[in-house]
C-alpha cells in the first residue's frame, strides 16, 4: 500500500544550488562542532590545572623534627648573607677557618658519618659563618691571639 502511495507523488526537481547550501550547513556543523570540541578540551585542562594547584603539598617535616634540616638551611642563609657583604674580602683569617670546617663536614660526608656527628660540624661552620659576618659588617679585621 505505500508504494501505491510514493507512486502518487508529483514529481520534485531541486534547485542547483540546493546540494551546494546542504554541504555548507553540513560544513559549518562539523566547524561549530569541532570548535565545541577544542573548547571544552581547553576548558578540562585549565580545571586540571587549577585543581593540582588547589591541592595541598605533601606535608614537609617540621624543622624541629630535623636538627640536621634547620642547621643546613641556618648555614645556607648565612653563606647567602656573607656573599652580599662587600667588606668580606679583609677576612681572610677566617675563609681558613671556614675551608678547614667545610673540609671536615666534606670528609664526615664521604666517610658516611651518623647526624650525631655531623651536628657539631654544622656548629662550627654556622659559627664560623656568623663571625665572618660580624667581622666583614663591622669592616673589621679578624685577628687571633
Amino acid at each position: 500500500m505505500k508504494s501505491l502511495r510514493l507512486a502518487a507523488l508529483p514529481e520534485f526537481d531541486p534547485p542547483p544550488q540546493l546540494w551546494a547550501r546542504i554541504e555548507a550547513a553540513h560544513r559549518r556543523r562539523r566547524q561549530r562542532r569541532r570548535l565545541v570540541q577544542w573548547g571544552a578540551g581547553m576548558a578540562a585542562v585549565l580545571a586540571l590545572a587549577a585543581i593540582v594547584t588547589w591541592l595541598p603539598s605533601t606535608p614537609t617535616a617540621p624543622a624541629a623534627a630535623n636538627p640536621l634540616a634547620q642547621l643546613q638551611r641556618q648555614s645556607h642563609e648565612l653563606e647567602q648573607r656573607y656573599a652580599g657583604l662587600e667588606a668580606a674580602a679583609a677576612a681572610l683569617d677566617g675563609e681558613t677557618e671556614l675551608s678547614a670546617a667545610e673540609l671536615a663536614l666534606q670528609r664526615a660526608y664521604d666517610r658516611g658519618a651518623s647526624a650525631e656527628e655531623l651536628l657539631p660540624l654544622w656548629q662550627q661552620r654556622n659559627e664560623v659563618l656568623s663571625g665572618l659576618i660580624a667581622v666583614a659588617a663591622d669592616g673589621a679585621q679578624l685577628t687571633r691571639i
